[in-house]
Order: C-alpha cells, then structure tokens, then sequence
C-alpha cells in the first residue's frame, strides 16, 4: 500500500513538472514574440521632381534714365507729373525759347551772309577776277557759320524736353519757372519702364553648371504673397565675383498687369531640372550614418537595411537614385530599434 501511494507522488510530481515546463515555454515565447519591435511600412511612390535653386533680389525696371535738360533757362511749361503714363517722343516740358530763337535767327543772319561773300567770289573767279586762295578764305568762313547756325537750331531743338522711351514718370523734381543750370541742377524727371521687370540675383558658383540663359524662373513678391510670376534668366555676367564667389544674373519677368513695381523684394525659384517617374520615399525613413544614406526594408517579416543614394527632397519626400527597386516595402515608423536582420512586426 505505502508502494503504491509514493509510486503515485511521483507520478503526480512528475506531471506538475511537465505542466510547469510547458507553461515556461509558452511565457516566453509570448515574451520573445512581445519585445520584437514594432514599425509601419510604406511602400515607395514614383512622382516628378523638380530641381530647384531658391535666390532673392529685387525688382528693377527694365530700363530707367533721369531726363534733363541740355541747355540753360526758365522751365517754362511742364506737361506731365508723377505717376503719369509716357509715350516715347512725348513732349514732357518747354525750356523758354526766347534767347535760343534770338540765337538762331543772329546765326542764321551771319551764314546768310557768308554764303552770299563766298557766291561772289566764285563768280569772280569764273572771270578770272580774284585768285582760288580768295575763294578759299571765303568757302572757311561761310562754312564756320553754317555749322553754327546748325549748332544754334539744334540746341533750340533742345528746349522740347521729350521721353527716349515709353514708361512711368516716376520722379518731377522741377516746377514751370525755375531757372535749368546745365549742368548743375538740370535733371527735370525719372522715367522708368516696368512693362518687363529685371530681377538682379547672384548664382552660386556650384550652382552655375545648372543655370543658362532661358532657365525658368518662377518669382513671389510680399505684396502678392499667393500670386506667381514667370520669367526666364536673360542675362549672365559671365565673371565670377571674387569677393562672393558669385556670379551675377538677370531674370526678366513680363509685367503687363503693372503687379510688380521696382524696389519689390522678390523671392526667386529656378527650375533647373525635371525629372519624371522617379523613385521616392518620406523623408523620415531615411537614416543618415557617417557611409551615407539607408533605409530599411522588411521582407517575410525580417528587416534588411539598404544603402540608398538620395536626390532632391520636395513635399516632405526624397527621391531615391539608387538602392531600390520600387516595389520594397519600406520602414516609415520605428526604424530607429531595428537591426538589420531582426525580425519585426507590422503595424
């Protein structure tokens, strides 16, 4: 009897024994399977991306000039003010004409005659009555007033204050009677054309390889913050800057709509390249080490991470020119615990 009671404890222990190992197992397997770290997956998208260069500058008319007067005297009518729209050739103010036609009309007076001196003796000379040399000393003198009596009508010409270009009066810094000095105080009006804007930039030197004449440009200005406007680069110095290492440039921006107005802060973008259908991948997802750029991948469950070189990053994603295929699913979430070769679970 005492044989069969310890043959059943020992049996009995035995079970306790087994059942403990298999509960031991189980709990750490639910461990294992709970400490595997946990990641969100995305797969890469195809988009086009734009490489773009970001620059700042400001807004300058497209051709600007102080217009003065050539010669001394009363301002006698002034026709425009600032503001005022100006046609090439426009008459913009008179100078008094007074001692000018005074002058003309003295000169005029002194060719007249020297021209009739030099008439006759040539006529003398026909008939052999005076020698060539007379004629001679009569032909400098008539020539001499001729030139300036044309002198004195050019410069009565000048009293017409006229506009070299079409544009924008944009400065008047003289009233009908004040006294014009040449050349002291004979500047009269800014005129500035703004039809097309200038944007005057400075372009990198590593970034000159990417930019040539006819580069889009895409411009914002504070005044019209969700307004674009398009232009292309027009002009290139063609020298670098020694002292910044920088080149100078122009882009030219058509104005019709009279938005933009010079002394603008504009905010500058060159489309210097497009790419179609490239590989990209959130930003985030990306590691940095000291080798270069990776990320990881997960296949069967396991996490592989994958050398990538990177391009442009635009909206939060990065393009990808090397290292994948397209169709890997990527570690966006919790790439940071992984190990390469560990397995992973998927949220």
């Amino acid at each position: 009897m005492a044989r069969k009671v310890i043959l059943a404890l020992v049996v009995l222990a035995l079970l306790v024994f087994a059942v403990l190992r298999i509960l031991g197992n189980r709990n750490a397997s639910e461990g294992r399977r709970q400490i595997l770290p946990t990641v969100s997956v995305r797969k890469p998208t195809r988009e086009k991306i734009v490489q773009q260069i970001q620059l700042t500058g400001d807004v300058l008319p497209i051709q600007q000039a102080g217009i003065f007067s050539k010669v001394s005297g009363t301002l006698d009518r002034v026709f425009v003010n600032i503001g005022a729209r100006v046609k090439a050739g426009q008459v913009l103010a008179l100078i008094d004409t007074t001692e000018l036609a005074q002058q003309v009309e003295q000169m005029e007076a002194t060719y007249y005659n020297a021209r009739v001196v030099y008439q006759r003796t040539q006529q003398l000379l026909e008939r052999n009555l005076v020698s060539k040399q007379d004629l001679d000393n009569a032909e400098a003198p008539m020539k001499v007033a001729q030139a300036n009596f044309d002198n004195a009508k050019t410069k009565l010409g000048y009293a017409r204050i006229t506009a070299p270009f079409s544009g924008y009066i944009t400065r008047r810094f003289m009233d009908a009677g004040a006294v014009v000095t040449t050349p002291t105080n004979a500047t009269l009006f800014s005129l500035m054309d703004y039809d097309t804007v200038k944007v005057s930039v400075s372009i990198l030197e590593k970034d000159l390889p990417l930019v040539h004449l006819g580069t889009r440009a895409i411009m914002t200005v504070d005044a019209f913050p969700d307004k674009e406007f398009t232009g292309v680069v027009a002009r290139m110095s063609e020298a670098i800057d020694l002292s910044t290492r920088t080149m100078a440039a122009e882009i030219d921006v058509p104005n019709g709509t009279s938005l933009l107005r010079p002394g603008m802060y504009a905010k500058i973008v060159l489309i210097v390249a497009e790419r179609p259908d490239q590989i990209t991948v959130p930003t985030e997802a990306l590691l940095k080490e000291d080798a270069g750029y990776s990320v990881f991948t997960v296949s069967g469950g396991i996490a592989h991470r994958v050398p990538v070189s990177i391009g442009e990053e635009q909206g939060g994603k990065t393009e990808i020119r090397g290292g994948l295929k397209g169709d890997e699913e990527i570690i966006v979430l919790g790439q940071t615990l992984v190990k390469d070769g560990g397995a992973v679970t998927i949220k």
